[in-house]
């Protein structure tokens, strides 16, 4: 579990997240919902329950590109983890 008393890592959380959307069906659509849902589950883990996962989960949230038409779990997991380095997607 990380420091709750540091601001989240937003590189960290979107390679997190990038890899729970490929551990399960890579090559199934990816929805806003399911995206969402995993962000949530990635901050909990991650900072345990309370604000500095709130303020991960907003942070990790307000960093994710738009999902495209045909986006699968993998094509957007590649973007995700190209912000991560500090690339533009």
């Amino acid at each position: 579990m990380q420091r709750t008393d540091q601001p989240p890592n937003v590189h960290t959380l979107l390679t997190t997240l990038a890899d729970r959307l490929v551990a399960k069906h890579a090559t199934k659509a990816v929805t806003e919902r399911l995206v969402l849902a995993q962000c949530l589950v990635v901050a909990d883990t991650t900072y345990g329950h309370g604000a500095a996962a709130e303020a991960a989960e907003t942070a990790l949230v307000a960093t994710l590109p738009p999902i495209l038409p045909g986006d699968t779990r993998d094509t957007y997991a590649t973007r995700l983890r190209l912000i991560a380095t500090g690339a533009v997607a």
